[in-house]
């Protein structure tokens, strides 16, 4: 039965005897509604609480004023739900979560709920993350923040790839780790610390580096999304990746911390620009771009230099985090699909270049066409 309620997100403020807010502050979401003199919207509004069905509730709005026609008061419910205002009380729990998995993800569903539509609910979002898999390629800095944040939210299968062991000088900005761990597998204390935090959810430690092209792939195979918190060997890691994600047709996100930015991008194989169309691109419109490019394979290539602390990971590993989860539930088009978002950490300004695919590239033209975050969402 359809038991009509204001979402608890959104809940209405009278401003007037005229005007209602409702959705809060959020750009996008909250708005205004105008009311009649005799305040039926409002009465509207007190009586979705899911506690009574649609036609009590026209009863009741028909019991208080009889003019009011009950197709008026049908119509507002409807408008309300198809706003992303009201949702329907009797949510049918989905039969994967545990009763401890439905309490863990109460605050995931109440943020889901935003973008949900009935007659979905923030459970269909939640469904989606726990079956995606995803692989987090370097679990240092900006990959500890990713893969904690991922695990938490509900990542139902996670993979973690590094060759490294936890040394003390990562402490200062590698949260995933302890004095405890120095001298130990990152990826093996990775996910010991990740499955601590969420038990519901599968960790596979992987100690590898990532030297090919083949190499990279297997990072693909059978994934949904591959998430690069690794920038060595310079620039040839990221073509190896690009490679992989065209051959397997997998999405993947590049982030890192150059100095006093930080980026990250969002790459998905025949839909957006690749990393070689990127590279082509800048070394046409940039002609110092060649001698960068170069610079930094043959003179950087593994260079070990990171000045970054805590804060810089955290922001950059947070943000591709949410990133990821908005791509792997399909509850908001990421901002860096096919864009490129940079940090100014001096200022905080940020700015969005986008991607520009190129048709003659070598790469991914053609490229199989990916689907998974392109079917519509229930919500």
């Amino acid at each position: 039965m359809w038991r009509p309620r204001v979402k608890s997100v959104f809940p209405p403020m009278p401003i007037d005897e005229r005007t209602i807010a409702i959705g809060g502050a959020d750009y996008g979401l909250a708005a205004e509604l105008h009311d009649d003199e005799d305040r039926h919207l409002w009465q509207l509004l007190g009586l979705l609480d899911g506690s009574r069905s649609q036609e009590e509730i026209v009863a009741e709005i028909r019991r208080a004023d009889p003019a009011v026609p009950a197709g008026d008061v049908e119509a507002a419910i409807q408008a309300l739900a198809e706003a992303g205002y009201v949702e329907d009380a009797p949510i049918t729990l989905p039969k994967m979560f545990s009763s401890a998995e439905v309490e863990r993800y109460r605050r995931n569903v109440e943020f889901f709920s935003f973008f949900s539509r009935h007659p979905g609910t923030g459970y269909d979002f939640q469904d989606r993350l726990k079956r995606a898999r995803v692989t987090v390629l370097g679990v240092g800095g900006l990959g500890s923040y990713v893969a904690l944040a991922l695990g938490a939210a509900g990542v139902g299968d996670l993979q973690l790839v590094d060759d490294d062991v936890v040394e003390e000088h990562n402490l200062n900005r590698q949260v995933l780790y302890t004095s405890a761990d120095v001298g130990t597998s990152k990826v093996t204390a990775a996910r010991d610390r990740i499955v601590a935090i969420n038990p519901y959810i599968k960790v596979t430690a992987v100690s590898a580096r990532v030297g090919s092209v083949e190499d990279a792939r297997g990072c693909f195979v059978d994934r949904d999304l591959v998430i690069c918190a690794a920038d060595r060997p310079r620039i040839q890691i990221y073509e190896w990746l690009n490679a992989a994600a065209v051959a397997e047709g997998v999405a993947w996100i590049r982030g890192a911390n150059d100095g006093l930015t930080v980026n990250t991008f969002l790459h998905v194989p025949g839909q957006t620009a690749c990393f070689d169309c990127e590279q082509r691109h800048a070394l046409a419109t940039y002609p110092w771009y060649g001698a960068l490019l170069q610079f930094a394979k043959e003179t950087l290539g593994d260079r070990t230099v990171n000045p970054c602390t805590a804060p810089i990971a955290g922001l950059i590993g947070s943000l591709t985090a949410l990133e990821a989860v908005k791509y792997l539930t399909g509850a908001a088009t990421p901002v860096i699909y096919n864009r490129k978002l940079t940090i100014d950490l001096q200022t905080l300004e940020t700015r969005l270049t986008e991607g520009v695919r190129d048709p003659s590239c070598p790469v991914c033209v053609p490229a199989p066409i990916v689907t998974k975050a392109d079917e519509p969402c229930p919500g």
